[in-house]
């Protein structure tokens, strides 16, 4: 195999891997609650699902029901309707923030707000997938007095939260190239010594 050989296949290559990644995107929801007699939701860019309650989250320290639970390692990193330095967004199936946020945090969580009326579940706090800036989200309103969909909410706000620290980050199609590339070269050196 020639270099010019060598260099297709590791340009094919980081195509592929790059389809590959991107194929993952689109991975299934996960679900926040799954009791039908409760509110849930979905949503993507998230890795699980940490908390869910009834009640507020409300980005302060002192009363925040995530970060006073389960929620111990992290800190208020903004609010949607309050404090937004990363820019933190969403309409009725989606949500995002700026990417500046994995510079300043190890690990986030993102969470949901609706208004139901302190019918559970209100509230669902999901880890976030490293690097992850957006996602869709789907809320599933539970059940009341043995009916379906008793309950409707808006989403009333989004919380993100941090855990302070810089981020390892992996770039998957970075590191595949990376790779690809040592792989080209070796078979390059490889060659010219048979020669």
């Amino acid at each position: 195999m020639n270099i010019r050989n060598a260099t297709t296949l590791s340009a094919a290559s980081a195509v592929l891997l790059g389809l590959g990644v991107i194929g993952t995107a689109g991975a299934a929801p996960i679900a926040c609650g799954e009791n039908p007699e409760n509110n849930y939701m979905t949503s993507t860019g998230v890795d699980a699902c940490l908390d869910s309650g009834v009640g507020n989250l409300t980005g302060n320290p002192d009363n925040d029901l995530f970060i006073n639970g389960v929620g111990g390692d992290y800190e208020s990193a903004g609010k949607s309707d309050g404090p937004n330095t990363f820019g933190i967004s969403y309409d009725n199936s989606s949500w995002s923030f700026g990417a500046s946020f994995w510079d300043m945090y190890s690990a986030g969580a993102i969470g949901f707000k609706f208004g139901t009326g302190n019918t559970p579940d209100e509230w669902m706090v999901y880890s976030l997938t490293p690097g992850s800036t957006s996602g869709s989200y789907e809320f599933f309103a539970g059940s009341k007095d043995g009916a379906p969909g008793g309950t409707t909410g808006r989403l009333s706000h989004i919380n993100l939260y941090g855990v302070p620290g810089t981020a390892q980050v992996p770039e998957p199609m970075t590191l595949g190239l990376l790779g690809l590339g040592l792989v080209g070269l070796a078979m390059a050196a490889r060659r010219r010594r048979q020669q």
